[in-house]
């Protein structure tokens, strides 16, 4: 069950994950974007943390208010879709107190479209949308939620971007792992692993 104390607590442990990789998104941002993914992450989820000793009523007003704060803290790309991912999710939460697998399924589907949607992207194109879709697509409450993810990261290093900044890089954006699927794993781990 994800609780609201359990989902303050992966937001938290997400911002601490973050901050320990910070300069390794910076360094992949750095070869096929602009280099400030590892910045505006670390911004962004400080902000997070921030609003996290308030309380909330639902799942669904905590995810709302952290969609909020992202899109208002988060620069580049990066905000936008993660900030548009966590308010699509809440409805799906809506009025709950806690949520079973699921549901933080379902509110994770709603997130994963909501970034396909802001982004204009689909598989295969070197984005996170290479980690959310085909993670969520197959995702049983028994699998192994690290190993996976770490798989569908690693997978982005061979691909050529076609969309975003790194599009520009064409066949020099290969032979990097997108920063925005490393920074994808690391929240979609940290929520997982307070709903066993």
């Amino acid at each position: 069950m994800l609780t609201i104390e359990g989902f303050k607590q992966a937001l938290r442990n997400a911002q601490s994950e973050i901050e320990a990789n910070k300069d390794i998104l910076t360094d992949l941002d750095r070869a096929i974007g602009d280099g400030d993914h590892g910045i505006n992450m670390s911004r962004g989820f400080e902000a997070v943390v921030a609003i996290l000793d308030d309380d909330y009523a639902t799942l669904g007003e905590l995810s709302k208010k952290v969609g909020m704060t992202l899109m208002s803290k988060i620069g580049g790309a990066a905000g936008p879709l993660y900030g548009s991912a966590f308010v699509k999710a809440a409805p799906k939460f809506e009025n709950a107190i806690e949520a079973d697998f699921a549901l933080v399924k379902e509110a994770l589907a709603e997130a994963s479209s909501a970034i396909k949607n802001r982004g204009k992207s689909e598989v295969g194109q070197k984005t996170m949308v290479d980690v959310w879709e085909p993670f969520l697509s197959d995702l049983q409450a028994s699998d192994n939620f690290d190993a996976k993810l770490d798989e569908l990261v690693k997978a982005t290093e061979d691909m050529r971007a076609t969309k975003g900044r790194a599009s520009y890089f064409g066949e020099n954006s290969r032979g990097t792992i997108d920063p925005g699927a490393m920074s994808s794993s690391i929240i979609l781990k940290a929520i997982l692993k307070e709903v066993e």
